[in-house]
């Protein structure tokens, strides 16, 4: 249930209460802080079960004391997370609202998720959420710089599907206008630093740990931050775990002596292991020089090449801004966009010997001043295709589309130049898909990601396990500022979520 247009004195009201509700928990159990490079987080807990966590995740930039801080993050094991929504305000309580009643009978659910939403703070982000599913709570006043996040489990399997211990807090404390997480690794020879700009399962990980492992200077692999100044824009390390495919790390188990192993992450297809006995290799704003787009390839050998940097660039904003929940923020993908657009891009193609990768990549870094640069006509509409799943970035309007399976596999085909009529002959046999055809194409052009003449020699290829995979509905999302809107849809809009306002 989302809650709108809260006005200042209903939030200060809610803020007051979960203070209220704090000071029942006691006095805190420990007080420590995490020095992110562009800011400093006091931490306090209220349950001491969050330690191990916290220590083992954030081992370098923990700290028992500091100077000086600029936010404060509240933690604490919420035993209740939905009757924690009636402690911040008693009227959420079912029993005397009658629109979350309402809301109950409708989604034939007992209890609600409650996303409570201020315009002054952001129109897509909740200030308040209380999301049951996870039994989890986030909040954050910006008047007293304070952050809040209660959490029901703690037990390190179920933690872990959390993912990053605090990875969406520390976005919002980070993010200013030079500053933001990115989702994606840097490793580096020399002073000169590699951005790696990828989505999972192309090799980063690997490639970056057996890197570090080999001498070569790191950063972080996952999730790091980058900061844009005039001198150029630099790295610097949050978390000390590293996460491998079960593998991989029994394939570096040798390599990865004196690590700890922290957990598997309850799915059991990547193991988390915390890499502090090689903090040696940490380094702290560190420069980045250029971009990597690292892809596996059949090849015997490794290579590298320059490359466009449109897909790099969609890979590297569209992964961080799914995993931080900022796919509507503009001003963070312009920010992003803005903080590597200027670089060099290159493809590297990773062969199976994972050993001479690290070597061919050590050795590009100390050459580097005779790297091959080449120039790129880049367009303003950026495309990246992975897993059969397009993302589109304008970069003119700083707005991200995605589409399904089924779209994505029409909107191929009709890059290609296929004849829209051919395409809708091909799909007689789905239902509406004559319908949603016609509405998939003038959405394509009204948001200009497509621009293809019709080549009447081109012959559709359509792939029927998307359409079964996707029920037989195409799907073209656009993340605006205050709402994601499904394109291909008569009304164009989105009505999935009843909205309390």
């Amino acid at each position: 249930m989302q809650i709108k247009n809260t006005t200042s004195q209903q939030i200060k009201s809610y803020f007051n209460n979960l203070d209220e509700y704090i000071k029942t928990l006691g006095e805190p159990v420990w007080i420590k802080y995490l020095d992110l490079g562009v800011k400093v987080v006091r931490l306090i807990s209220y349950s001491e079960e969050f330690k191990p966590h916290v220590e083992k995740q954030l081992t370098y930039v923990l700290k028992d004391s500091v100077n000086n801080f600029d936010d404060t993050l509240v933690i604490w094991k919420e035993e209740d997370i939905a009757a924690l929504e009636q402690k911040v305000d008693p009227t959420f309580n079912p029993k005397i609202n009658h629109r979350v009643r309402l809301e109950q009978v409708l989604t034939k659910t007992k209890q609600l998720d409650l996303q409570i939403y201020n315009d002054e703070y952001s129109k897509c982000k909740a200030q308040l959420d209380f999301n049951l599913n996870q039994k989890v709570f986030l909040a954050f006043c910006p008047n007293e710089h304070k952050y809040y996040y209660g959490v029901n489990n703690l037990e390190p399997e179920e933690f872990i599907k959390q993912g990053h211990i605090f990875i969406q807090l520390l976005n919002d404390i980070v993010k200013t206008p030079v500053s933001g997480i990115v989702h994606g690794a840097v490793i580096g020879w020399n002073n000169i630093g590699a951005l790696f700009c990828a989505r999972g399962q192309r090799g980063k990980s690997t490639l970056a740990v057996l890197s570090m492992i080999r001498g070569f200077e790191y950063v972080s692999d996952d999730y790091l931050i980058l900061e844009k100044e005039k001198s150029g824009v630099y790295s610097y390390p949050i978390y000390s775990i590293i996460t491998l495919s079960p593998r991989m790390y029994n394939e570096l188990y040798d390599e990865l002596d004196g690590t700890r192993f922290v957990s598997n992450n309850a799915r059991k297809d990547k193991y988390v292991v915390n890499i502090s006995n090689f903090h040696d290799r940490f380094k702290y704003k560190y420069p980045i020089k250029f971009c990597l787009f690292p892809e596996i390839v059949s090849d015997k050998d490794p290579s590298i090449e320059p490359c466009e940097k449109g897909r790099a660039i969609v890979q590297l904003i569209q992964s961080t801004l799914s995993q931080t929940r900022d796919l509507n923020d503009r001003d963070t993908i312009q920010k992003l966009y803005n903080m590597v657009k200027d670089f060099d891009f290159y493809k590297l193609n990773l062969c199976s010997d994972i050993e001479r990768n690290t070597v061919f990549l050590r050795e590009f870094l100390e050459n580097f001043d005779k790297r091959e640069r080449k120039e790129f006509a880049e367009g303003k509409i950026l495309v990246d295709v992975t897993y059969d799943i397009a993302s589109i970035i304008n970069r003119e309007t700083y707005t991200i589309y995605v589409m399904n399976k089924f779209a994505t596999n029409v909107y191929e085909n009709l890059k290609r130049g296929v004849a829209k009529k051919l395409i809708i002959e091909a799909l007689k046999d789905i239902p509406n898909a004559e319908r949603d055809i016609e509405i998939f194409d003038s959405a394509l052009k009204d948001t200009e990601v497509l621009d293809a003449k019709e080549d009447l020699t081109q012959k559709p290829n359509i792939n029927f396990e998307f359409i079964e995979e996707c029920n037989g509905k195409m799907s073209f999302i656009e993340y605006n500022q205050e709402k994601n809107i499904e394109l291909i849809s008569p009304k164009k809009e989105n009505k999935n979520e009843l909205c309390i306002k």
